[in-house]
Protein backbone atom coordinates (compact mmCIF):
# COMPACT_ATOMS: atom_id res chain seq x y z
CA UNK A 1 0.00 0.00 0.00
CA UNK A 2 2.90 2.36 0.75
CA UNK A 3 4.19 2.22 -2.84
CA UNK A 4 0.66 2.62 -4.17
CA UNK A 5 0.15 5.82 -2.16
CA UNK A 6 3.51 7.13 -3.36
CA UNK A 7 2.44 6.58 -6.97
CA UNK A 8 -0.89 8.32 -6.39
CA UNK A 9 0.95 11.31 -4.90
CA UNK A 10 3.16 11.25 -7.99
CA UNK A 11 0.06 11.92 -10.12
CA UNK A 12 -0.40 15.19 -8.21
CA UNK A 13 3.30 16.10 -8.50
CA UNK A 14 3.18 15.51 -12.25
CA UNK A 15 0.10 17.71 -12.57
CA UNK A 16 -2.05 14.90 -13.95
CA UNK A 17 -4.56 15.33 -11.13
CA UNK A 18 -5.26 18.47 -9.15
CA UNK A 19 -6.34 16.91 -5.88
CA UNK A 20 -7.57 13.61 -4.49
CA UNK A 21 -8.86 11.86 -1.41
CA UNK A 22 -9.32 8.23 -0.48
CA UNK A 23 -12.99 7.34 -0.33
CA UNK A 24 -15.13 4.25 -0.69
CA UNK A 25 -14.53 1.23 1.52
CA UNK A 26 -10.88 1.99 2.31
CA UNK A 27 -11.75 5.55 3.25
CA UNK A 28 -14.51 4.28 5.49
CA UNK A 29 -12.23 1.73 7.14
CA UNK A 30 -10.05 4.57 8.38
CA UNK A 31 -12.95 5.38 10.73
CA UNK A 32 -14.73 2.08 11.34
CA UNK A 33 -13.69 -1.54 11.85
CA UNK A 34 -12.50 -3.00 8.59
CA UNK A 35 -14.82 -5.16 6.58
CA UNK A 36 -14.26 -6.36 3.06
CA UNK A 37 -13.36 -4.20 0.12
CA UNK A 38 -11.75 -5.13 -3.16
CA UNK A 39 -10.07 -1.91 -4.17
CA UNK A 40 -8.77 1.53 -3.30
CA UNK A 41 -11.17 4.25 -4.46
CA UNK A 42 -9.47 7.53 -5.30
CA UNK A 43 -11.90 10.42 -5.64
CA UNK A 44 -10.19 13.07 -7.69
CA UNK A 45 -10.29 16.47 -9.25
CA UNK A 46 -8.59 16.80 -12.60
CA UNK A 47 -6.26 19.64 -13.55
CA UNK A 48 -7.54 20.19 -17.04
CA UNK A 49 -10.78 20.43 -18.91
CA UNK A 50 -11.35 16.88 -20.04
CA UNK A 51 -13.23 15.23 -22.81
CA UNK A 52 -16.52 13.95 -21.45
CA UNK A 53 -15.94 10.49 -22.90
CA UNK A 54 -12.36 10.12 -21.66
CA UNK A 55 -11.88 12.00 -18.39
CA UNK A 56 -9.17 9.59 -17.19
CA UNK A 57 -7.19 9.50 -20.43
CA UNK A 58 -4.05 11.05 -18.89
CA UNK A 59 -4.14 8.71 -15.89
CA UNK A 60 -4.36 5.66 -18.15
CA UNK A 61 -1.52 7.01 -20.33
CA UNK A 62 0.60 7.44 -17.18
CA UNK A 63 -0.29 3.90 -16.04
CA UNK A 64 0.71 2.46 -19.42
CA UNK A 65 4.05 4.31 -19.29
CA UNK A 66 4.60 2.96 -15.75
CA UNK A 67 3.68 -0.53 -17.01
CA UNK A 68 0.76 -0.90 -14.59
CA UNK A 69 -1.87 -3.37 -15.73
CA UNK A 70 -5.50 -2.49 -16.28
CA UNK A 71 -8.18 -4.81 -14.96
CA UNK A 72 -11.67 -3.68 -15.94
CA UNK A 73 -12.18 -0.28 -14.26
CA UNK A 74 -9.06 -0.66 -12.10
CA UNK A 75 -5.38 0.06 -12.54
CA UNK A 76 -3.17 -2.35 -10.59
CA UNK A 77 -0.67 -0.03 -8.91
CA UNK A 78 2.02 -1.94 -7.03
CA UNK A 79 -0.39 -4.87 -6.70
CA UNK A 80 -3.36 -2.85 -5.38
CA UNK A 81 -6.45 -2.42 -7.60
CA UNK A 82 -7.11 1.32 -7.74
CA UNK A 83 -10.27 2.85 -9.15
CA UNK A 84 -10.01 6.53 -10.08
CA UNK A 85 -13.34 8.32 -9.80
CA UNK A 86 -13.58 11.94 -10.95
CA UNK A 87 -15.73 14.08 -8.67
CA UNK A 88 -19.09 13.92 -10.43
CA UNK A 89 -21.01 16.33 -8.21
CA UNK A 90 -20.58 19.21 -5.78
CA UNK A 91 -20.71 16.98 -2.69
CA UNK A 92 -17.70 15.00 -3.89
CA UNK A 93 -15.82 18.17 -4.88
CA UNK A 94 -16.38 19.64 -1.44
CA UNK A 95 -15.46 16.33 0.22
CA UNK A 96 -12.13 16.29 -1.65
CA UNK A 97 -11.45 19.96 -0.86
CA UNK A 98 -12.03 19.33 2.86
CA UNK A 99 -10.33 15.93 3.18
CA UNK A 100 -8.16 15.15 6.19
CA UNK A 101 -4.44 15.04 5.54
CA UNK A 102 -3.07 11.94 7.27
CA UNK A 103 -0.08 9.63 7.22
CA UNK A 104 -0.60 6.02 6.21
CA UNK A 105 2.40 3.72 6.02
CA UNK A 106 4.60 6.82 6.56
CA UNK A 107 3.16 8.45 3.41
CA UNK A 108 1.17 11.67 3.48
CA UNK A 109 -2.22 11.16 1.89
CA UNK A 110 -5.76 12.48 2.08
CA UNK A 111 -8.90 10.73 3.34
CA UNK A 112 -12.43 12.07 3.02
CA UNK A 113 -13.71 13.29 6.40
CA UNK A 114 -16.20 11.07 8.19
CA UNK A 115 -19.01 13.62 7.86
CA UNK A 116 -18.64 13.73 4.08
CA UNK A 117 -18.34 9.94 3.78
CA UNK A 118 -21.58 9.67 5.73
CA UNK A 119 -23.31 12.15 3.41
CA UNK A 120 -21.96 10.34 0.32
CA UNK A 121 -23.32 7.04 1.69
CA UNK A 122 -26.71 8.69 2.14
CA UNK A 123 -26.56 10.03 -1.39
CA UNK A 124 -25.61 6.70 -3.00
CA UNK A 125 -27.75 4.69 -0.55
CA UNK A 126 -26.73 1.21 -1.67
CA UNK A 127 -27.25 -1.71 0.69
CA UNK A 128 -23.55 -1.71 1.71
CA UNK A 129 -23.76 2.04 2.36
CA UNK A 130 -26.66 1.58 4.77
CA UNK A 131 -24.77 -1.12 6.67
CA UNK A 132 -21.58 0.93 6.91
CA UNK A 133 -23.47 4.11 7.74
CA UNK A 134 -25.04 2.36 10.72
CA UNK A 135 -21.50 1.46 11.89
CA UNK A 136 -20.46 5.11 11.54
CA UNK A 137 -23.26 6.22 13.85
CA UNK A 138 -22.33 3.50 16.35
CA UNK A 139 -18.53 3.87 16.29
CA UNK A 140 -17.39 7.26 14.97
CA UNK A 141 -17.00 10.47 16.94
CA UNK A 142 -18.04 12.82 14.14
CA UNK A 143 -18.79 16.55 14.05
CA UNK A 144 -22.59 16.66 14.37
CA UNK A 145 -22.80 20.34 13.40
CA UNK A 146 -20.71 19.86 10.25
CA UNK A 147 -22.73 16.77 9.28
CA UNK A 148 -25.96 18.74 9.70
CA UNK A 149 -24.60 21.58 7.54
CA UNK A 150 -23.63 19.10 4.81
CA UNK A 151 -27.08 17.45 4.93
CA UNK A 152 -28.79 20.82 4.55
CA UNK A 153 -26.47 22.11 1.83
CA UNK A 154 -26.86 19.01 -0.34
CA UNK A 155 -30.57 18.38 0.35
CA UNK A 156 -29.99 15.11 2.18
CA UNK A 157 -31.96 15.88 5.36
CA UNK A 158 -35.09 13.98 4.28
CA UNK A 159 -33.03 10.95 3.28
CA UNK A 160 -31.21 11.08 6.62
CA UNK A 161 -34.54 11.25 8.49
CA UNK A 162 -35.74 8.20 6.53
CA UNK A 163 -32.49 6.37 7.31
CA UNK A 164 -32.75 7.22 11.03
CA UNK A 165 -36.32 5.97 11.19
CA UNK A 166 -35.42 2.62 9.59
CA UNK A 167 -31.96 1.87 10.97
CA UNK A 168 -31.14 3.87 14.10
Amino acid sequence: MKKTLEKINELVSLGIIKNYAIGGGMGQFYYIEAGTTYDLDIMLQLNVEVELLEPLKEIYAWAKKEKFEENKEHILIEGIPVQFLPAYNELLNEAIDNANEVELFSIKTRIIRAEYLMAIMLQTYRSIDKTRLTKFFEDVDYDVQLFSQILNKFNLKAKFDEFKEKYL
